[in-house]
């Protein structure tokens, strides 16, 4: 077990994730990049990954990295879904990046753990047959993110009501019945409308969110770490200074765990 941390040892992007929601909602991400990432880099001289020959070395092949960059992939959709998901208002195109992104993260998360689990693709050809082959066989986990993505992107805009303080628009499974956008847009002139039908986009997004981080939680608990906890992880105080070296990020104590320090 090495000494490592995410918000110590990580680059920017890590760092400021951590302290944003690794630490509170995805906290097997950081076990699982101490105990599987760390030794493919060349820590401690720098944060790059090893040749092909050193990863010989130590067991390890370019899969591997293939997976360690499928894992960064997830982290950079995730960030920018959590800026969006913070906003005070979300429009339709902020709603569409947010869905884009978080089918994105699952997307990165389906394929590395069909690699992970079945170490037989080839590390630099395009991952979409693994990918099928981890829905497939999982019936197709949180499918209804992916349909109300692809109903905000293929076909006519969906329609939404800009009457209320948020931006109200169709829910999950009720996307089809407001094709015409009407029943919406003038409901009082084209009757139809069933308002249990409408949600704000912060919830669509918010609940999108809480769904995907759910289950790359628990995916990385039991696919990735396979049960294995590590009770001895080095402790961190989250101070001011730790924080303030995170340069160029706009990242407020107030976003750390709440202890303060993280066992």
């Amino acid at each position: 077990m090495n000494n490592y941390r995410l918000i110590t040892d990580g680059d920017l992007i890590e760092k400021e994730c951590w302290n944003l929601f690794v630490g509170n909602e995805f906290s097997t991400y950081e076990i699982f990049w101490i105990d599987y990432i760390i030794p493919l880099t060349n820590r401690p001289s720098d944060i790059h990954f090893k040749t092909n020959q050193e990863l010989i070395q130590i067991g390890k092949s370019e899969k591997d990295i293939c997976i360690a960059q499928l894992n960064y992939s997830i982290l950079r959709h995730l960030k920018v879904v959590y800026g969006l998901k913070k906003l005070t208002q979300i429009d339709l195109d902020k709603l569409t990046e947010g869905m884009v992104r978080i089918c994105g993260a699952l997307d990165n998360a389906f394929e590395l753990l069909e690699r992970y689990s079945n170490p037989i693709y080839n590390a630099w050809v395009n991952g979409k047959q693994a990918r099928r082959n981890w829905q497939n066989r999982n019936d197709h986990p949180l499918k209804q993110l992916r349909g109300y993505r692809n109903h905000l992107i293929h076909g006519r805009l969906t329609p939404s009501d800009e009457s209320s303080a948020q931006l109200l628009v169709p829910n999950f499974g009720s996307e089809e019945k407001y094709y015409d956008w009407r029943l919406i847009t003038n409901s009082t002139k084209n009757p139809g409308l069933n308002s249990a039908d409408l949600k704000s986009s912060k919830e669509i997004l918010n609940k999108s969110w809480q769904d995907a981080i759910i289950y790359l939680e628990s995916n990385w608990k039991t696919v990735l770490m396979n049960g294995k906890i590590y009770p001895n992880l080095p402790q961190i105080n989250v101070t001011s200074e730790i924080i303030n070296s995170i340069s160029g990020s706009n990242v407020s104590q107030s976003s750390t765990p709440k202890s303060g320090s993280v066992p």
